[in-house]
């Protein structure tokens, strides 16, 4: 058949064009205006905000949950003089009351006397950054049932600044650090049992040991509006020495907790939801999960630990010194009854003991989450059975700081192999000959590849680990090179995973990228008794995934740049178009995303600076599925170039559908006027 040319020439232009429409995907989150929610402290220098959300009828006549709260914790005011500060949405963050937790910061520490040198001081109480959190439902009845738990670590190791309703902390013995001149820390909590409506405080330690690393966890379950169970835990580290600064690992602050004198142990306390809410009952004294009884140097010391909790089971991981004059840490593993901790306990050592292990964190899903019971050794089982997927960074080089890859080891329950297997179980877990390096293409744990900043998250079989990466750290530290944003993929339970793929494209060796952010939806909110609600939000999507990075400034003293997200809808096959969060003249970093169970709409927030005045604010703003805007337009990441990112920009919606099958329809008609001639 002659092809005219002409019409082969529309033909292909058509098709070109109808595949490159079809390729944008349909829709896209349509931000709302961001909105300013730190603003009571006079001070406007807020600091490490965190997020929490909650669905919680507010009595048992209720027949839904007819509050939806957003709870956000940080800390405000002068430098080195901060408070504890709530603020709390009702209306998706469209307006915030904001509540002061703590009075003292700012105030004196009166004078300190040291219990074992006898050195003295006076200092100024600071309230250090704040963690949460927040049950994901609760039911209201007799004044309590919707509960969310903070943490900070204070200078503050008197009840002075307590009011009425607080709870008594022990007799304070509080230590001076002279290498840092400042004084040990105590670590406080304060909860609520209204849904963060009212706060009651209390102080867990004396300050007899420097504590840092504090991480708040927990769980519920509902059988009817009436009837429930659960518990909170409390983990956090305690250096006998005190803290001690770092030793230029990464991009932080320094005197992070990661460097730990010998014996530094990490500790434990807990409480069931029932003495959780009786809110004259104190959190009992802590208990050591570890067991780091020398002091003297070489001696092991543990710290950053991570701890959650799946069914009343309780999961803590973290990194510890070798001891004995081995140099490097390795990655320790607990787990226990929520209510029953190990104690004074070696833990399970997990990662290669002849690298160097640090920088722990972990995934965790239930029964409910996976086919066959959750059960591998189930008969005709089709799940691997995976219920911890453990992350942490690891290297075989010996040098301070070395360049280290993302390492992947599971839990796995399989009663067929292992009578009594849960999938948490120290014995669950994989050898370290089974782990899996995830961001180095060649596996290769001595080589300058460098990886961090591992995030996840574990659905079912499908898994997804985000990280930094770049592929040179000795041109990176030397600003000659960069970092970029990856994730890598998996969709038989670990066994396999995607290369990892760039997410941020920065070419510009004068931007990196930092914070990166992967955040699946929660699971499908329930009525207690175990029906659906009738908010269609609360049913779970397990296809979406959100993702966010920041850039900052490459260079020793790096400046915070623009925030950019995205979204995927099929399990991060395919990737909405990327978008600013966050951007302009003034700073943005530390973005959290969260979102309800159906992934339709987004709530972010994230902390802006302004370089003039040097005030910092936290920021939220929502975002609702929509179509794509009519703009798209390259913009680079960072607003310095080589970002390589496809920004969206503008807010008026269109279908690209309707063009795609108009281009369709004229290629038909081309072709049937082409078999024509």
């Amino acid at each position: 058949m002659k092809i005219n040319k002409n019409y082969s020439k529309i033909t292909v232009a058509l098709i070109a064009a109808s595949v490159a429409t079809a390729a944008i995907a349909a829709t896209l989150i349509q931000l709302d205006a961001p909105v300013v929610v730190s603003t009571s402290d006079p001070a406007n220098n807020a600091y490490k905000a965190k997020m929490g959300w909650i669905s919680y009828k507010s009595s048992t006549a209720a027949a839904q949950y007819d509050v939806k709260a957003q709870i956000l914790v940080y800390a405000d005011g002068a430098a080195g003089s901060q408070n504890i500060w709530i603020a709390r949405s009702i209306d998706n963050g469209a307006t915030w009351t904001q509540q002061k937790i703590t009075t003292s910061g700012g105030v004196s520490t009166g004078l300190i006397t040291d219990p074992a040198t006898l050195t003295t001081g006076t200092y100024t109480i600071n309230h250090n950054k704040p963690n949460i959190y927040v049950a994901p439902v609760g039911v209201i009845s007799s004044g309590k049932g919707a509960d969310a738990l903070l943490t900070w670590t204070s200078s503050d190791c008197t009840d002075n600044g307590n009011v009425a309703g607080d709870l008594a902390g022990p007799v304070s013995a509080q230590r001076i650090n002279t290498v840092l001149h400042q004084p040990f820390m105590c670590l406080w909590t304060a909860r609520s049992a209204d849904g963060g409506v009212t706060w009651i405080k209390q102080r867990l330690t004396n300050g007899s040991l420097d504590t840092d690393e504090d991480v708040p966890a927990g769980y519920v379950k509902y059988t009817s509006d009436t009837a429930s169970t659960g518990g909170f835990a409390i983990t956090y580290q305690a250096d006998p020495a005190g803290l001690k600064l770092g030793e230029a690992e990464g991009p932080g602050e320094g005197a992070s907790g990661a460097s730990v004198n010998p014996g530094t142990n990490v500790w434990y306390t807990f409480l069931s939801k029932a003495a959780f809410e009786n809110t004259t009952t104190p959190f009992p004294s802590p208990t050591v999960v570890s067991d780091n009884t020398g002091v003297s140097a070489g001696d092991p010391g543990a710290s950053r630990a991570n701890l959650a909790i799946s069914g009343g089971t309780a999961v803590l991981a973290y990194e510890e010194t070798k001891g004995g004059g081995s140099t490097g840490k390795q990655i320790i593993y607990h787990s226990f009854p929520y209510a029953t901790p190990d104690s004074s306990s070696a833990g399970t050592p997990i990662s290669n003991p002849a690298n160097s292990a640090r920088r722990v964190r972990f995934l965790l899903q239930g029964n409910e989450a996976l086919t066959d019971g959750g059960d591998a050794g189930a008969l005709n089982a089709t799940t691997k059975g995976v219920h911890v997927m453990l992350l942490w960074r690891e290297t075989s080089l010996t040098t301070a700081a070395a360049a280290s890859d993302v390492i992947m080891l599971r839990g796995i329950r399989n009663t067929a192999l292992r009578p009594g297997s849960t999938g948490f179980l120290p014995t669950d877990i994989e050898p370290f000959a089974a782990a899996k390096n995830l961001s180095d293409p060649t596996a290769n744990l001595g080589n300058d590849d460098n990886a961090l900043a591992q995030r996840g998250v574990l659905r079912g079989e499908f898994a997804a680990i985000a990280y930094d990466r770049t592929p040179n750290k000795t041109q990176a530290d030397l600003y000659q090179d960069t970092y970029n944003f990856f994730i890598t993929r998996s969709i038989d339970g670990g066994e396999t995973w995607s290369a990892g793929k760039n997410m941020s494209n920065i070419t510009d060796n004068t931007i990196r990228v930092v914070e990166p952010r992967l955040v699946g939806t929660p699971g499908t909110i329930k009525l207690p008794v175990g029906t659906a609600t009738a908010d269609l939000s609360d049913v779970q999507n397990l296809n979406i995934l959100y993702v966010s990075w920041g850039t900052e400034t490459n260079a020793a003293v790096s400046v915070p740049g623009d925030i950019y997200m995205t979204r995927s809808t099929d399990k991060g096959v395919t990737y909405e178009t990327v978008q600013l969060l966050a951007g302009g003249v003034t700073e943005q970093s530390e973005a959290q995303l969260r979102s309800p169970p159906d992934g339709k709409t987004l709530g972010a927030l994230w902390m802006q600076r302004d370089a003039t005045t040097g005030q910092t604010d936290v920021i939220y703003r929502n975002g609702t599925e929509g179509t794509v805007p009519d703009q798209v337009v390259t913009t680079t990441a960072g607003g310095g170039g080589g970002g390589g990112c496809i920004i969206a920009s503008g807010k008026a919606p269109f279908d690209p559908v309707l063009p795609m099958l108009a281009g369709l329809s004229l290629i038909g008609l081309a072709v049937r006027r082409m078999r024509h001639r």
